[in-house]
């Protein structure tokens, strides 16, 4: 499964998989269940090749994967369109009729339960009257406003958390990456997720762990007193400098005039690298950790 395409991994999971987590969620999927978000996030996990350390938002972002509740809330509100649009000598429709009367009694019914999805997608009138309605309709807008909540909390949380310190001037919009849908080995598109996503084994991030303050996280590799991040790691350490020559001399349109990223800003530079060229900058990634590990093997 390791090295799977995308659409292909995608594909046997939502064939596969979802359905056994989305049985019958028309009844029971009107909240969200960690449970169940565990395992969305574990296959995001594994196709990624990342850890369990790496930051939720980053991975569903990369992947372009919503969580599941939201097909699950979804599913039931296309079963409260199916009841509402169902003749009254229907046995369900009755049990329906029966729990929206409950429900003025009681709080805890599957009826308030849809009724309190409907009022956060600004659909409460629907509830108020028997006539046919547009399930089509409801379930665009319904699905259009879970999909709007879930982007701006999602955006929110990656500008917020300190781990995504790169990732948040890398990604602004909810899709699937390029190097996620291009055809990488598991090791190429593991090197790329993990530098993304903040979780590879730099100072910057190993510091974080040990207590030790921001400014003292330094690069081992090279003199330069520079904290050991992302940025430093990919762009301007010296140690990996005849191999960063050698990627920008090999993704250059035009191999005389390579490409000057060290003159661009430091963000536009590292979105340049990391948005395209996956195979290149995934081969680099590698080379320049294995150097890493080498050194740090031969003095530890």
């Amino acid at each position: 499964m390791g090295n799977m395409d995308y659409d292909i991994f995608t594909k046997i999971y939502e064939n596969t998989v979802i359905p056994v987590l989305d049985y019958a969620s028309g009844v029971w999927g009107a909240k969200q269940y960690d449970n169940i978000e565990r395992l969305h996030y574990r296959a995001i996990r594994t196709f990624l090749g990342v850890g369990k350390i790496t930051p939720i938002p980053a991975i569903l972002a990369d992947m372009g994967w919503h969580p599941v509740f939201i097909h699950n809330q979804c599913n039931v509100v296309r079963l409260w369109c199916r009841l509402m649009n169902m003749p009254g000598h229907r046995i369900c429709r009755k049990v329906f009729v029966w729990d929206r009367e409950m429900s003025r009694r009681y709080r805890n019914t599957w009826f308030n339960s849809a009724k309190t999805l409907l009022d956060r997608c600004n659909l409460s009138h629907l509830t108020e009257n028997d006539s046919a309605i547009s399930t089509r309709f409801i379930l665009d807008s319904v699905k259009s406003k879970l999909v709007a909540d879930f982007k701006d909390k999602w955006f929110n949380e990656i500008n917020n958390m300190p781990k995504l310190r790169t990732y948040k001037h890398l990604k602004t919009e909810f899709y699937a990456e390029p190097y996620v849908q291009k055809h990488l080995t598991r090791t190429q598109r593991s090197a790329i997720a993990r530098i993304r996503c903040g979780t590879f084994p730099l100072e910057v991030e190993r510091g974080r762990y040990r207590n030790i303050p921001i400014e003292q996280r330094v690069c081992k590799m090279c003199n330069s007193g520079s904290i050991e991040d992302e940025q430093h790691f990919i762009l301007y350490c010296d140690r990996y400098s005849v191999l960063r020559n050698k990627l920008f001399t090999a993704i250059s349109p035009d191999p005389a005039y390579p490409l000057r990223i060290n003159e661009l800003p430091p963000n536009a530079a590292l979105n340049e690298l990391l948005s395209n060229n996956n195979k290149s900058i995934a081969n680099f990634i590698l080379d320049c950790d294995r150097i890493r590990r080498e050194l740090f093997n031969y003095f530890s």
